[in-house]
């Protein structure tokens, strides 16, 4: 409503009559005053809103492709690992691929052997 109201509004005498006497109310009138700035947040929120629920579900659907890329790769990458053990190697041995790397603990800078009393001194 608020577009209609804008829209042309320096080419319509009528409408730029009609926002020149609204203006001269909340000028002079408190209540008209607190009723139009009632209107503009009510209409910022209501924009506002809708903006954030659009950004919402952009990002769900960013989310959604996002994990499909994910399950794809993933399958890829299974399909590769039985690929390679499904061929046999050459020389006769198995081939072991290890599915995570080995943790090393003791090499961490966070982890600081304590003195048998249980102080670090």
């Amino acid at each position: 409503m608020l577009k209609l109201l804008f829209k042309d509004l320096l080419r319509s005498p009528g409408k730029l009559l009609a926002m020149c006497f609204v203006v001269y109310l909340a000028s002079i009138s408190f209540f008209v005053g607190c009723f139009l700035a009632f209107a503009a947040l009510g209409w910022l929120r209501k924009t506002l809103v809708a903006k954030a629920k659009a950004l919402e579900a952009a990002e769900a659907e960013a989310a959604r492709e996002y994990a499909d890329k994910v399950r794809e790769q993933a399958k890829a990458a299974v399909a590769s690992r039985q690929a390679e053990t499904d061929v046999a190697p050459a020389s006769g041995a198995a081939v072991v691929t290890p599915l995570m790397p080995k943790r090393q603990y003791a090499k961490s800078a966070v982890v600081v052997p304590f003195k048998k009393t249980g102080t670090q001194d």
